[in-house]
């Protein structure tokens, strides 16, 4: 991410901190306002739609999330880029189109 981008993301990060009321968009459990990156309520920036797949460092695909919840919440797609159609995608949505049956695929389940 160059410069002028992370400046963009950690405003973005910060105003989806403030909307969220310092709750972790996925746990919504209280984050921590620290830079010890060893503690799991750390305040993170995450993109719904992940950055490597298309998704852009913009208002509304920005939320805030624990470093836990953002470390753990794909752990396949967010290091693999995908090549396939995200439009329908929803995040939550469990169809076929959706990232959580590609990770089951993935996992043998």
């Amino acid at each position: 991410m160059n410069h002028q981008r992370n400046g963009l993301f950690r405003v973005l990060r910060d105003r989806a901190y403030v909307k969220q009321r310092g709750l972790c968009y996925w746990c919504k459990e209280p984050m921590a306002l620290t830079t010890d990156s060893s503690n799991p309520r750390m305040l993170t920036g995450d993109h719904l739609v992940p950055y490597h797949n298309g998704g852009e460092t913009k208002s509304g695909n920005i939320v805030a999330a624990c470093r836990e919840c953002n470390n753990n919440r794909h752990p396949y797609l967010n290091r693999v880029k995908k090549n396939h159609d995200k439009r329908g995608w929803k995040v939550g949505d469990d169809t076929h189109r959706s990232p959580f049956e590609v990770l089951k695929k993935c996992s043998g389940q």
